[in-house]
């Protein structure tokens, strides 16, 4: 067993088999104490299990209740740069919470057109359950869930209707921090840059900044609305257009965009907020570096990660949830909108 490296995560026991040289069913049998294995081949067994750093007791009541004490929680890798902060404070809460009650995370990868990865755990049947930290338009995934009968939950508004989903009050947010700023500047010179309009969450960013013009009896200008920029190009485009058409008050749909957007208007000689006001729909830990430091939307994202594990185990364990739990927000009013 010298050639055997746990790096700290509990053994499978195709490991323990392989490592021994017998079938996972005389692991299995080891382990339960059910059916003929010898004392020495079991006591085999337990040896590989404590040198590996698994737990006999934890592997025995998987098989009885045939589950895997896995939780399986979905990345957006087309997003997991641009997006890091977030997802990693999201990802460590899930985590923490599933450790308290004896269940480890699988990371899934996916993206758009791929959900390979995706679809091989649940083939397998690695997880009990499975989070997607960020819904599709399409609703692909919850699609895929539900013919495979996973217990899911989603973080952010589902296309499904009976799906459970945990979200931030994004939609409010965005139309109290837009109308503090129609409050503050001509509604004419107020722009927005949106990312893609295929995640969920921006469209209720967008449908909160478009409420907060109805509310105000202000029709929206076209013009001033830029959604679907997904490429430094097509920001610069964006804030150059918005720039010549007399924008004095930039909306950005998130912390990526908005860091992007205030050093595209660095090297346009820009200067914040003298000669434009920068706002964001969605605060991290670099937009409070910014001098001058940027108004926000912040929102608890750890809070957003342990809800939802404890939400997702709970449906696991057939407790009562509730369908929908939307959590809070703060509005963080900084000097790029003084």
């Amino acid at each position: 067993m010298d050639n055997i490296v746990t790096q700290g995560k509990a053994a499978q026991l195709d490991d323990i088999a392989r490592a021994l040289g017998i079938s996972k069913t005389t692991v299995s049998r080891a382990i339960s104490g059910k059916g003929r294995v010898s004392a020495a081949t079991r006591q085999r067994v337990l040896d590989c299990i404590k040198e590996m750093n698994y737990s006999p007791n934890m592997i025995a009541k998987s098989f009885s209740e045939n589950k895997t004490y896995n939780i399986g929680v979905v990345l957006p890798m087309d997003n997991i740069e641009t997006e890091a902060p977030f997802f990693q404070t999201c990802l460590m809460s899930i985590s923490k919470c599933c450790a308290l009650r004896s269940y480890d995370t699988v990371v899934i990868g996916a993206e758009k057109n791929d959900l390979s990865q995706l679809r091989r755990v649940l083939d397998s049947r690695k997880a009990d359950g499975v989070i997607i930290m960020r819904p599709l338009q399409d609703g692909s995934m919850e699609t895929l869930l539900s013919e495979k009968k996973m217990p899911y939950v989603t973080i952010g508004q589902s296309t499904d209707p009976d799906a459970v989903i945990v979200d931030s009050a994004h939609s409010d947010g965005c139309c109290e921090l837009t109308a503090y700023l129609l409050m503050n500047n001509k509604p004419a010179s107020v722009g927005l840059v949106l990312g893609d309009m295929g995640q969920t969450v921006n469209r209720s960013r967008y449908e909160g900044f478009v409420k907060a013009f109805e509310n105000s009896g202000t029709p929206v200008s076209a013009k001033n609305i830029f959604i679907g920029v997904k490429s430094g190009i097509q920001l610069r485009a964006a804030v150059e257009e918005l720039i010549r058409t007399g924008c004095g008050c930039l909306l950005c749909g998130d912390d990526m965009l908005c860091m992007d957007t205030v050093n595209i208007l660095a090297a346009m000689g820009k200067s914040i907020p003298r000669d434009i006001r920068v706002a964001s729909f969605y605060n991290s830990m670099y937009l409070d570096m910014y001098s001058p430091p940027i108004t926000a939307l912040k929102f608890k994202a750890g809070e957003l990660g342990s809800t939802t594990a404890s939400l997702l185990l709970d449906l696991i364990e057939n407790k009562d949830i509730p369908r929908e739990t939307i959590l809070g927000f703060e509005m963080l009013i900084r000097r790029s909108t003084m």
